[in-house]
């Protein structure tokens, strides 16, 4: 998958997502490496989403997986968490703020 197709995946799904249940602010980076590599900056400030496909400094959470992993997510091939687990994807900053906004949106 080309990195404009992964971001428009993440954009879409990003954008669709509500954050009202996180309560707390948050700003993101995932760095897609391998073949298609990029990075996209999100973040949910003051009840605002932000989605672009750049590298931000300021982020507090900095996740990291390659191509394919992001691609066998997408596809339902594999689980994020079980991804995390097995090292798959990597996450550096505020794990605990990542984990805890990963598992309020989940339930949705």
């Amino acid at each position: 998958m080309e990195f404009k197709e992964s971001y428009t995946l993440i954009k879409r799904k990003f954008m669709a997502m509500d954050f009202t249940k996180v309560n707390s602010d948050f700003s993101a980076i995932f760095c897609i490496t391998g073949k298609n590599s990029g990075y996209v900056y999100g973040a949910y400030i003051g009840g605002k989403k932000i989605i672009e496909p750049v590298k931000h400094d300021s982020a507090n959470i900095f996740v990291t997986m390659s191509d394919e992993t992001f691609e066998d997510i997408v596809c339902k091939r594999t689980e994020p968490f079980k991804a995390f687990t097995t090292g798959k994807i990597k996450a550096k900053g505020n794990v605990f703020l990542a984990l805890s906004i990963y598992k309020k949106l989940k339930k949705n």
